[in-house]
């Protein structure tokens, strides 16, 4: 069983496709525009850490059971998105300070920018 998949039956959520493709090219190269950046490829507690910067932050804790933290940039912004099964998830972005979270849009136009 590969971590994609083992990751979906431990926390039994369902990852869209998308997100896997783009997992799987991450691990053979991180794009250019993507380093210093933290992905789960590397850091699979990440929805941990993302907890501890909204309690730091004395935020609301509004990640779900089904929310998926993918990556997180300097311990003060995190992505995610919601893993039930939608193809193209909507992807959220917390940042430092903020009340909630951003919407970044559909997936297939966020990660648009880190393929050059």
């Amino acid at each position: 069983m590969d971590k994609l998949s083992q990751i979906e039956k431990e926390d039994k959520i369902l990852l869209p496709q998308i997100y896997k493709d783009f997992y799987r090219r991450c691990s053979r190269s991180i794009p250019e525009n993507l380093v210093g950046t933290d992905l789960r490829n590397h850091y699979p507690d990440m929805n941990i850490g993302a907890i501890e910067l909204l309690e730091e932050d004395g935020a609301e804790i509004f990640l779900e059971s089904d929310d998926f933290v993918f990556m997180m940039h300097q311990g003060y912004m995190f992505w995610y998105f919601k893993a039930n099964g939608n193809p193209d998830p909507i992807v959220f972005g917390y940042h430092e300070n903020r009340l909630k979270p951003d919407n970044m849009g559909c997936f297939s136009n966020f990660i648009k920018e880190f393929y050059s």
